[in-house]
């Protein structure tokens, strides 16, 4: 019997009450709702709460897991949790708050930054590592654009006005979501259009691969009909929210 008793106390693992109680209820409260509130809880977001999330990532993880079933993935810039599947039948893609690309044009123009990204992390060095995060310019963003496009479309290309509409409104999609931000906006030209940008890239980029974007595409060929309806997309602006 002390054999038995001795097995099932090493064995023994804190009932979930008591794993808050030891964190702090309205510390445990405080991360489960900057959790749930966005795609993404950075870092930078409130140090001392991810510094609670990151000293008790385990209990978090099995709290999401057991109540939830949800995943929840932590590393040393941010967190998120996975929600492997939908429960309610009724909604569809557009009534979650998720991001998501809305079609196969956007779906190419956000491959392209991700090569571009990719690119700038070789130009400047950068490992993922750094506390410090990737910032480009937006001139020179969309100059890579261009030349991938001319790449793919020697002879269909869209004009350079549609190319950065296009731009410009998958960037502000992307600012909402938090995967960017515009840190700095050049003051040297009167057109808003004009202006030139200092865009940083936020740790929520990494969790997209361009590779397996690539894939869903598929070999569809990338014609003028991308950027025809630049101006006509503010169906994504209506479901940023997802």
């Amino acid at each position: 019997m002390a054999e038995i008793s001795e097995r099932t106390e090493d064995n023994f693992e804190p009932s979930q009450p008591d794993t808050i109680d030891k964190i702090g209820r309205e510390k445990f409260q405080a991360v489960l709702n900057i959790l749930t509130e966005s795609s993404f809880f950075y870092a930078g977001d409130d140090p001392v709460r991810f510094n609670v999330l990151r000293r008790n990532e385990a209990s978090f993880k099995k709290f999401f897991e057991k109540y939830f079933g949800w995943r929840l993935y932590v590393d040393s810039k941010m967190a998120r949790l996975i929600k492997d599947r939908n429960y309610n039948p009724a909604l569809r893609s557009a009534h979650r708050d998720t991001f998501r690309l809305t079609g196969r044009n956007e779906c190419l123009l956000f491959l392209i930054l991700l090569e571009y990204y990719e690119h700038e992390c070789g130009e400047q060095r950068y490992s993922n590592d750094e506390d410090e995060t990737l910032k480009f310019h937006y001139d020179e963003y969309l100059k890579f654009t261009r030349r991938i496009l001319a790449d793919q479309n020697v002879d269909q290309l869209p004009s350079d006005r549609d190319i950065d509409m296009a731009v410009r409104q998958l960037l502000k999609k992307l600012q909402h979501f938090r995967l960017l931000t515009v840190v700095e906006v050049s003051e040297n030209a009167g057109n808003e259009s004009d202006r030139d940008m200092l865009i940083e890239v936020l740790p929520g980029l990494n969790c997209y691969e361009g590779r397996k974007m690539a894939e869903a595409i598929g070999n569809d060929d990338a014609g003028t009909a991308m950027l025809d309806n630049a101006e006509d997309s503010e169906e994504a602006e209506g479901d940023e929210n997802e």
